[in-house]
């Protein structure tokens, strides 16, 4: 039986978020718009109110009019209020998620979390000071894998599709889901994806939100950055391949993206069909559908990275806990500590964007991740193999 103490940890990196909260909310308030994206989300509510055009320029804001309708409840408030009020829920929502679904589907303590939650702080600190809004897909992937561990169909559901209308690539780990619970998640997810569609219609005057979703649509369409110079605009596997004199087409690295989607959805459907344990598919969805965000998605910018913390941490405490596996342990740790030495280089050195062999530092170890990733995975039908299910269990995918 655990203690109900609380853990000197627990308490130390509670507080310790809580002041970092109160100084980028300080920051905001006294400085609005300085090294914060909030701006162009409030514009586009602003926009969003006056039935004013959300897309102009590719890549300036690249939500759905979904997202521009719940921006507009910024605009409705003063900028430094709205700086404040974005990252107190930014702030708010992802420890509350963190630990939800580190307690669902890892079953963490106190002290299991507060070390969790340290480890993530580095990589989603420059986020928080931002105001990304790359947190909230975080939250949402952490709340969909959380309450499909549940069986909560309908909520896993929502937060999925929800992910989507955020930004489209969170697509590949609803797609996931899917594959992974398809009885259960595959008409839920597009019946959410309809509705919310229909709930935005009454936000608005429904023509003009019409217009903005096909203008939202031919916006991503329209970014052609990757192809705007030889080694493109992304920190990705493409980059990769460019520093290696592998000169891709943009076609046939959209050839790559459906291969490297496709193996991902056909590791989930193996792990489905020989029923593994509900938490390993679950966190394995989730860090296979980050992992190709980052190295095959549309647009991996420095900041996306963020997205990869929480099962990068999750790694390391991991391996760090089976003395057995020190591969396992060296890789986790060497991927850990490279995204925040490149967290560290990003947020407070100013790198030129042609010196591409450091822009490449993010992608590489997004590599190194997969191979971490790999060890896990093998730990975890190493455990299942020595204490097989039963076959009620089985049944259930509850083991």
């Amino acid at each position: 039986m655990r203690s109900r103490k609380v853990p000197t940890l627990f308490l130390a990196t509670l507080l310790l978020w809580i002041l970092s909260v109160i100084i980028v909310c300080l920051r905001t308030y006294a400085h609005p718009g300085w090294h914060s994206v909030f701006p162009t989300y409030r514009d586009a509510g602003a926009g969003w109110i006056h039935q004013a055009q959300l897309y102009g320029a590719p890549g300036v804001f690249l939500y759905s009019p979904l997202v521009a309708a719940l921006f507009s409840l910024f605009a409705l408030v003063s900028q430094n209020v709205g700086e404040v009020l974005w990252r107190l829920l930014l702030g708010v929502a992802l420890p509350l998620a963190l630990w939800f679904n580190a307690r669902t589907l890892f079953d963490f303590s106190k002290k299991e979390f507060a070390w969790l939650f340290l480890l993530i702080l580095p990589l989603t600190l420059s986020s928080l000071n931002n105001g990304q809004a790359n947190i909230i897909i975080i939250v949402l992937f952490l709340v969909a894998a959380g309450t499909a561990s549940q069986a909560r169909w309908n909520i896993g559901a929502f937060c999925a599709a929800f992910a989507v209308y955020w930004k489209i690539y969170p697509i590949a780990f609803a797609l996931l889901l899917a594959v992974v619970f398809p009885k259960k998640l595959i008409s839920r997810i597009l019946l959410t994806l309809i509705g919310l569609f229909v709930v935005s219609l009454l936000f608005q005057k429904p023509s003009y939100v019409l217009q903005q979703y096909g203008d939202w649509l031919v916006n991503l369409a329209s970014d052609r950055r990757r192809a705007h110079e030889y080694y493109g605009k992304w920190r990705d596997f493409y980059l990769l391949l460019r520093l290696l004199g592998i000169p891709l087409s943009i076609v046939w690295w959209q050839v790559v993206e459906l291969i490297t989607g496709v193996i991902a959805a056909a590791i989930c459907f193996v792990g489905t069909i020989r029923r593994w344990p509900r938490a390993t598919l679950l966190f394995g969805a989730m860090s296979l559908a980050i992992v190709w965000i980052l190295l095959f998605g549309p647009a991996t910018e420095a900041a996306t990275y963020a997205l990869i913390a929480v099962p990068s941490a999750y790694l390391l405490i991991a391996a760090w806990s089976d003395a057995s596996q020190q591969s396992w342990q060296i890789m986790s740790t060497i991927t850990y500590l490279g995204f925040v030495s490149a967290q560290i280089l990003n947020s407070w050195f100013r790198i030129k964007g042609d010196v591409y062999f450091l822009r490449a530092i993010q992608p590489c170890f997004a590599l190194c991740f997969c191979a971490a990733l790999f060890f896990w995975w093998k730990r975890e039908l190493r455990d299942e193999a020595e204490q097989p299910c039963t076959a009620s269990e089985r049944s259930k995918m509850q083991c």
